[in-house]
């Protein structure tokens, strides 16, 4: 309902849009009418011109009081509306000021040299270069328990290779298994990516001589090169890589040390993946599918630890120590479901989308034992390795399992640093073949509290050794039995990957053969079953 004083001002304006010349006659014609009437009625007597006069000038005086109510009215109307239309204005160039604001801080990652988003960086005002700076600390203890100290292998004492089969019933320690500098980012525009990463080792010595003669490894805090590469990128599907990188075989490897579910990789990839190589890598990316295709240096050689069939380890190696023929090493990738950034990591934080990727890779390779003649009297080594995985995500919950088998036909075997100074004697163990499989699994108990376990499972068919160093002894490092191995634990996710607390324990179901030794995850060559393992892990990331 309108106010009284809006029916006034109403009113007002409808006189005062009435023009005012027309005001006067006919307010005369009326009055004339009306006295007309009232005559022919003889109720009233016709008023004379003198009244008629006064009549009129009350009239006027009373129509100029209310033209200038309603001017007052008009004024006080219009003063209202410059009002809002100043508010107006205002309100504009306050929405344009925002709007400048939240567009030079859009632009404050592409325009700035120096700054945090989700790391360190540097970069041109341009953003042709740019380099993030990361790293990696784990701070762990392990502590780990053979039944009866029994090794189960023989090897006689102070030799290179004897600290694998120490006769100890229980170790423990502190240690630093994993402390890493990274730099990362673009050169001349994003198409020219580029990765430097080095770990400081933990070894507690060095191997002094191995076949072939090769570096003698590092000793304690050594720096050594793990990454060193350049991607570009040919086409939006197309990419190549040049330089040291892992080769594209098992995806445990693949994903960093950092987004691994446990307190670290499992036993079984430790020793059937392919690891790192120098070489050049092709690949091909789509929405759902892709692949990876690598020519190198060669794996490294950890089939049975100590026992090389092949015998490359080309960890940042000069030319002249390669020992492969060729090497080729491929991968292919099928995402079913969710998004591909989501499998840089083993965990599935509460939140995130379902996702199903199934992947297979396969290698080949060919070397001989060089020793240092232009035609080696040793065989050639012949090493083929294929892989299947499947990954699922849930948002919450994860499922993982992997499958292993390689086979080597060796005729140029050794065992690494056998005779110190000299070259080892290299023996052919024909043809052998190991095989393996590992299913992990975890959930998260609650939004920061993720509970995992894991099962492994290895087999190695290897010929019997004979007169490794006769006439010293006759053993071999494989006694027949499986690896089995069962481990649970828990992660404590203070902030994301980035900074978390891991503890898990495991325990042998069968006796840990000396080519399943694992150094790394603290298992120990035993002769007994029920070997124990406790591990605790703070991890920061940056």
């Amino acid at each position: 309902m309108p106010t009284t004083r809006e029916m006034s001002l109403a009113t007002a304006r409808r006189i005062t849009r009435t023009p005012r010349p027309l005001l006067t006659p006919l307010m005369l014609a009326a009055l004339g009418i009306a006295g007309m009437a009232r005559a022919q009625d003889g109720a009233v007597s016709v008023p004379s011109t003198k009244d008629l006069l006064e009549r009129i000038e009350r009239l006027e005086a009373s129509n100029r009081a209310l033209a200038g109510e309603v001017e007052t009215l008009r004024s006080a109307d219009g003063d209202a509306w410059l009002s809002e239309e100043r508010a107006a204005e205002i309100r504009s160039i306050v929405s344009d000021v925002l709007a400048d604001s939240a567009s030079r801080d859009s632009l404050q990652s592409a325009v700035s040299t120096a700054g945090w988003n989700d790391g360190f960086y540097l970069q041109s005002a341009d953003g042709r270069f740019r380099m993030e700076v990361g790293g990696l600390m784990q701070f762990r203890y392990i502590y780990s328990y053979v039944p009866n100290g029994v090794s189960g292998i023989n090897f006689p004492p102070n030799t290179a290779y004897s600290w694998i089969a120490d006769d100890v019933e229980s170790r423990s320690g502190w240690d630093m298994p994993n402390t890493q500098l990274e730099l990362k980012g673009h050169i001349f525009g994003q198409d020219w990516q580029y990765k430097i990463k080095g770990a400081f080792s933990n070894q507690d010595e060095a191997i002094v001589g191995e076949t072939p003669f090769a570096n003698l490894g590092s000793g304690s805090g050594t720096f050594r090169l793990l990454d060193a590469y350049v991607r570009a990128n040919i086409s939006d599907d197309f990419a190549v890589r040049v330089g040291q990188f892992k080769l594209p075989f098992a995806r445990e490897q693949l994903v960093d040390t950092e987004n691994q579910l446990a307190v670290g990789r499992s036993t079984l990839v430790e020793h059937l993946g392919i690891g790192r190589s120098q070489g050049v890598e092709l690949s091909w990316y789509s929405s759902n599918a892709r692949a990876m295709a690598a020519i190198s240096n060669g794996g490294s050689d950890n089939l049975y630890g100590v026992l090389k069939p092949v015998g490359t380890d080309p960890a940042n190696s000069y030319y002249q120590s390669d020992v492969t023929a060729y090497a080729f090493t491929g991968r292919f990738e099928w995402k079913l479901a969710g998004k591909w950034s989501q499998f840089n990591s083993m965990t599935s934080p509460p939140g995130d989308e379902y996702g199903l990727m199934v992947g297979v890779a396969g290698h080949v390779q060919s070397s001989d034992l060089d020793n240092g003649t232009e035609d080696s009297p040793y065989g050639e080594n012949i090493w083929y390795g294929l892989t299947a995985d499947v990954t699922a995500m849930y948002g919450g919950a994860t499922l993982f399992g992997a499958f292993f088998y390689h086979q080597t036909d060796s005729g140029a075997a050794y065992i690494q640093g056998v005779n110190n100074f000299s070259p080892s004697a290299a023996f052919d163990i024909g043809t052998s073949e190991t095989w393996g499989a590992m299913v992990q699994a975890s959930y998260y108990i609650m939004p920061k509290w993720e509970v995992f376990g894991r099962f492994e499972f290895g087999s190695a068919d290897i010929p019997l050794i004979t007169n490794i160093t006769a006439p010293t002894f006759v053993d071999t490092l494989e006694n027949g039995n499986d690896l089995m191995l069962l481990s649970v634990g828990v992660n404590w996710y203070i902030d994301g990957e980035d900074f978390k607390w891991s503890s898990d324990v495991g325990m042998s179901l069968d006796k840990v053969d000396g080519i399943w030794w694992d150094g790394e995850n603290g298992w120990r060559a035993s002769g007994e079953e029920h070997e124990f393992v406790l591990r605790s892990q703070l991890q920061i990331a940056f």
